[in-house]
């Protein structure tokens, strides 16, 4: 398809999507099926600018467009997805300090997160809550020397390995406070790696917070009101997620086609037949009809916004139509597309991941609506 980018960020897709070809696709085996994170990529993460390409050079970044970080995003998917989520987690909760934290703060944490000399968790999600801040149950307490955390997140990104992260918790005043937590205390453990359909390697466990006691300092900004840090946060991982779905849907499309180009029926490759034309169409249009809603919603942080409906938008299109079109794919290769020495397979099951994770669709259904409202 024409591309309607500049040629500057053409040329940064090549670079991303030939870094993640000669680094990453080697790594698949180590994610998916050992279920393993591949630390060595780290280096080459931190080169491409994963961490902390759409933050200034003041704190660390590297002055880049959150457009040209959906692109990076989307080209690292397309080799492997399940590594998109490890980095996109560094700059959610660079975000989040650059929102609340105090001046002394962002220049100890951000640097190193944007870099990727550190990595990060951002713990919300509870046993008995994902979206519903006053369904919290994890506690922070004052002590004479600061803080004293209690409680249990669950399906925690990088929580078998990261070094810090930042935890949601009702303050002694009932309201949600923001909390930096380092993890080199004996109080804070990552349960056993979580099972799951895709995205598999990346650390993902429940985290256990056993009455962790941290420096006054550590603190993010002040007390209460952090649940629009949390909005706000989202909105990134959520713009990731879409990134990553184009992704998926790209590499889907190229296997679908490779695979119907050397599969062959009554002595014809099957892509001469309409059925898969069919398919192949379908996949494209919806492909790049993402792929420019995805833009969209990036273009809209680069000029300002909060983006939030937008992101909402796009994360409710693209991730569901992600698992159709990989869907499709599958039905390409016929009874083939089940099997796991597939690749459409397991891009099935990450695009499914994607859907469920920072928010499922009917939450974005939900913040939609309000900006319908507010124009109604």
């Amino acid at each position: 398809m024409h591309s309607t980018l500049p040629p500057e960020l053409e040329e940064h897709r090549a670079s991303c999507r030939g870094t993640a070809e000669r680094h990453f696709r080697s790594l698949i085996p180590t994610m998916d099926r050992e279920r393993t994170f591949p630390h060595e990529c780290r280096p080459v993460l931190a080169e491409m600018g994963a961490y902390g390409l759409p933050f200034p050079t003041e704190v660390g970044g590297a002055g880049g467009s959150w457009l040209a970080w959906a692109i990076l995003h989307e080209e690292v998917a397309r080799v492997l997805p399940a590594l998109g989520i490890h980095f996109q987690v560094n700059t959610v909760v660079a975000g989040a300090l650059l929102d609340c934290a105090t001046p002394e703060q962002i220049e100890r944490w951000v640097p190193s997160l944007l870099s990727g000399e550190k990595v990060a968790f951002f713990a919300f999600t509870e046993p008995d809550t994902g979206s519903d801040p006053g369904l919290l149950r994890t506690r922070a307490e004052r002590t004479e020397h600061g803080w004293r955390i209690t409680g249990q997140k669950r399906w925690i990104t990088n929580a078998r390995f990261a070094d810090v992260g930042v935890v949601f918790a009702k303050d002694p005043d009932g309201d949600v406070s923001l909390f930096l937590v380092p993890t080199d205390s004996e109080a804070v453990h990552a349960g056993e790696h979580t099972p799951m359909l895709g995205l598999r390697g990346t650390g993902l466990a429940d985290l256990y917070l056993d009455g962790v006691e941290i420096p006054h300092d550590h603190l993010m900004g002040t007390t209460g009101g952090r649940f629009k840090t949390l909005k706000k946060a989202m909105t990134i991982g959520k713009l990731g997620l879409s990134s990553m779905s184009v992704g998926i849907m790209q590499a889907s499309l190229e296997e679908a086609v490779r695979y119907a180009r050397q599969r062959e029926q009554r002595g014809h490759p099957i892509i001469d037949f309409q059925a898969i034309h069919h398919l192949l169409a379908e996949m494209t249009s919806r492909l790049e009809a993402s792929r420019q809603l995805l833009y969209w919603a990036a273009m809209s942080k680069d000029q300002g916004a909060e983006a939030i409906p937008e992101v909402a938008s796009a994360k409710l299109f693209i991730t569901q139509t992600a698992v159709d079109v990989t869907r499709m794919a599958v039905s390409v290769h016929g009874v083939y597309g089940i099997s796991e020495e597939t690749p459409v397979e397991r891009m099935f099951r990450d695009a499914k991941m994607y859907e469920l994770l920072e928010g499922t669709s009917e939450v974005q259904r939900e913040l939609v609506m309000r900006a319908v409202d507010a124009i109604r």
